[in-house]
């Protein structure tokens, strides 16, 4: 089977090529897939029996607030060439990637299933990031619906893992909290600041989780849309506390600035279908994903200060 994955050079893309390693990675250096004539000549020139559309314009909760319009037109144009083309040049599996931001912010019971998607519009700091995935998810309906093909996507709950280094600086919280506890013990600081009061609930994922479930959704032929989310679901204040363990830094106090917003006070998605579909699948336990993170990254940065460089993560 011949795979395309998109978006094959960030942080999800490295995680799944080591358990789809005949797939065909792309990032952005080789197509724009915001231009019509580069996507076009993508799928005229190679056949593909299924695409893995990974590539999206994701970034954390204060850069979505900046920067709405690049959130909303990036993302829309990305998914609507894709699958686009993909159709047109015979693909009939493609798969694509959500976020649990989608789903409505006032709901009346947790954790949200599948069927609640359009049930009410999202919270209002993630608008149109929320509704460009929102329209992916209406437009792979459509195509599976209209035209029979195996066109469907995964929900995923907020991600954690090493990125890309175009991807510094608009990192979810995960990422940019242990990054501030290891800029903290190096210089010496006796605390660690956060946006917000610590009271929205989240559910994190540790990147290497969720492609284990993309490469297992693939090779098992699954066609079913379904959220994928851990059981964990913590205050910011408490994720906040398990990273500071995790990363040998508990003396470090928390501050937080509640000049800065919280975004969704809570989203936990249900894992029911996708625990029916992998009953087998076993989740990192956020304390252990927070742990492997900060040895990644800091073995990363020392590499770093012997090539005489920045970090290579």
């Amino acid at each position: 089977m011949k795979i395309l994955v998109t978006g094959g050079k960030g942080m999800m893309g490295r995680e799944l090529e080591p358990l789809l390693p005949d797939a065909k990675y792309i990032g952005s250096a080789d197509f724009d897939l915001r231009s019509d004539a580069a996507v076009k000549d993508l799928f005229s020139r190679n056949k593909y029996d299924y695409v893995i559309h990974l590539a999206a314009h994701v970034g954390s909760l204060h850069d979505n607030i900046e920067n709405q319009v690049a959130y909303f037109d990036n993302n829309v144009l990305m998914n609507t060439l894709v699958t686009k083309y993909a159709y047109q040049s015979g693909v009939k599996n493609l798969l694509g990637i959500l976020s649990t931001c989608i789903y409505p912010d006032d709901v009346k019971s947790y954790p949200i299933p599948e069927e609640m998607l359009h049930e009410g519009k999202p919270h209002s700091s993630l608008m149109s990031y929320s509704y460009a995935k929102r329209s992916f998810a209406v437009q792979l309906d459509a195509y599976s619906s209209q035209f029979g093909v195996n066109y469907r996507y995964l929900t995923p709950s907020n991600l954690y893992g090493v990125v890309s280094e175009s991807h510094k600086g608009r990192s979810h919280f995960v990422n940019d909290l242990v990054d501030k506890i290891i800029l903290a013990k190096e210089s010496g600081a006796d605390h660690i600041r956060l946006f917000g009061d610590g009271t929205p609930m989240r559910q994190f994922m540790y990147a290497p989780d969720f492609a284990f479930v993309i490469a297992q959704y693939v090779q098992r032929g699954l066609s079913a849309n379904m959220n994928v989310a851990p059981d964990e679901n913590l205050s910011v204040d408490a994720i906040a506390r398990v990273a500071l363990k995790a990363c040998d830094a508990a003396h470090l106090k928390i501050i937080y600035d509640s000049s800065k917003p919280n975004g969704q006070m809570r989203k936990d998605v249900s894992n029911a279908k996708l625990k029916a579909a992998m009953p087998e699948l076993k989740f990192t336990k956020l304390e252990d994903g927070v742990r492997k993170l900060y040895g990644r990254l800091t073995d990363a940065r020392a590499d770093g200060v012997r090539d005489g460089g920045g970090e290579r993560v």
